[in-house]
């Protein structure tokens, strides 16, 4: 019996706008080999595909019926030719009735229209075939020492790495989408010529209408629970996944972090921490540079404008954080309030711009005037013996220190030092510091040399032959200084 075929299919089979099969027999011959509608395409793959052509070249006989065996007759189907575009196009129409398939769309004779949808499908597809093929991506690690953001931080860093490691389906982010349900079609038409629908893309379809079930979904969503856990593996929040453990949740995994260490209590308690920060911490110039307390201020602001993503709270306006500012320095330099006075008269418009007023203010800082001039005589000649590589952000002396020095610098101040001295230049300034140093010491011995030189003659006086003594040793001395004696000579 010949397979049914709508009249509908065998048009689109062989239309020039769509298959562009060549002729009626090779249509015939096509729907022979289970080419019969668009969800047969689901059983091909591109090696069958291609197989075609070469299978539709042959004859199918006639078939002679044979009553008593249930056979009925059937008649002789020629062979026929299938040209190479034909085959390329059922290639492509072959991807996109699986990607329908996937997305939960059913296709029809206008979404698999080669012209005007088919074609851009395949540009769309090309590109998604070589991003899956690209080097996935290592999942980000939660680190403690972002203390109470730490979840905060990572989150978005997680779904970027999600987002561009992909399972047998599509990118793995679409198990951590917010609503896991997959939108009826009536609710999500495709657009006009177009294989998506509200989503605006091939990728983004893929996101939002994976299903969250089936064999795939429970493979995929134990991957995202193993990058979790890894992720989080030694820090103080890897406790908050164990319940999880055993059935691989990532999908809970995720949302359980997201709730106990990113949720609003959080970023309540980061507004709080940030307000404090802008309205009650002062600077006296004593401690570190200005400009780290400038930093401190717009740091304190961007956490602000990131927390009202999540939470209704306050971000303050420009001319608030030039108040803020303004209000947190308590020290009482004659330069610096000079300054302040400029901001607060709203010269060049400084009030309402954070930005130029921290600049005009960190020019006159007077804790970075102060590290440039040392405060006595005695540090001001130890410290030119050194060759120094400038100051560096906490104003601690970019040099060699020696322990008793190290020990005594502030933690921040060790940290910046223990950082630059392990960059190339950091390198090369302790080498060329030490050997002046050793130089210096040495120097020094020569200074010392008195003591050893009133020893020797005293030894050499009581000897039995003192004097003649004396004259030899003052006779050495005099060979081994040979070049400093010319030049004393010579002045």
């Amino acid at each position: 019996m010949p397979p049914f075929v709508t009249h509908h299919f065998k048009s689109w089979l062989k239309s020039n706008v769509n298959i562009k099969l060549a002729s009626d027999a090779a249509v015939l011959r096509m729907t022979y080999e289970g080419v019969t509608d668009f969800a047969a395409l689901l059983d091909f793959d591109r090696d069958s595909i291609e197989a075609l052509a070469k299978a539709c070249e042959k004859t199918i006989p006639a078939v002679v019926a044979d009553p008593a065996n249930g056979i009925s007759a059937e008649n002789q189907v020629p062979g026929a030719n299938v040209s190479s575009i034909a085959i390329r196009r059922l290639v492509i129409a072959m991807h996109a009735v699986k990607y329908y398939d996937a997305v939960g769309r059913v296709p029809t004779t206008a979404s698999m229209h080669y012209k005007d949808v088919l074609t851009g499908f395949k540009v769309d597809h090309e590109a998604y075939t070589l991003l899956k093929k690209q080097d996935e991506p290592d999942a980000p690690v939660v680190s403690d020492k972002d203390k109470e953001k730490k979840i905060i931080k990572w989150i978005p860093l997680f779904e970027d790495a999600l987002s561009r490691t992909f399972g047998p389906r599509g990118p793995l982010i679409y198990v951590l989408r917010e609503n896991p349900a997959v939108p009826a079609e009536i609710d999500d038409p495709l657009d006009a010529d177009a294989h998506y629908g509200q989503s605006g893309s091939m990728l983004e379809e893929l996101i939002l209408r994976l299903p969250h079930s089936g064999p795939i979904f429970k493979d995929d969503n134990k991957t995202v629970f193993m990058m979790i856990s890894k992720a989080v593996a030694g820090t103080s929040v890897e406790s908050t996944i164990k319940s999880f453990s055993r059935q691989k949740d990532g999908r809970a995994a995720y949302l359980a972090l997201v709730a106990n260490h990113a949720g609003d209590e959080k970023y309540r308690a980061i507004v709080k921490a940030r307000m404090n920060l802008l309205q009650n911490i002062k600077w006296n110039g004593r401690s570190f540079p200005l400009e780290q307390h400038v930093s401190n201020h717009r740091t304190a602001v961007d956490d602000l404008n990131d927390c009202a993503q999540h939470i209704h709270n306050a971000v303050p306006n420009m001319s608030q954080r030039v108040e803020y500012l303004l209000e947190s320095i308590s020290c009482q330099d004659s330069s610096l309030q000079a300054a302040m006075g400029n901001i607060r008269a709203d010269t060049n418009n400084m009030r309402s711009n954070f930005e130029t007023a921290a600049s005009h203010i960190i020019e006159v800082d007077p804790y970075r005037r102060a590290s440039r001039q040392p405060p006595n005589k005695d540090k001001q000649a130890n410290v030119s013996a050194v060759s120094f590589a400038g100051r560096g952000e906490t104003g601690v002396d970019l040099r060699w220190h020696t322990k008793k020095e190290f020990y005594k610098l502030p933690k921040e101040q060790k940290d910046e030092l223990c950082n630059w001295q392990n960059t190339k230049e950091g390198k090369r300034k302790i080498k060329e510091q030490r050997n002046d140093n050793d130089t210096s010491s040495k120097r020094k011995g020569d200074t010392t040399s008195n003591d050893s030189w009133k020893k020797k003659m005293k030894k050499a006086i009581k000897t039995q032959n003192g004097l003649s003594h004396v004259m030899s040793a003052i006779a050495e001395e005099e060979v081994a200084h040979a070049a400093m004696v010319s030049s004393i000579g010579a002045r």
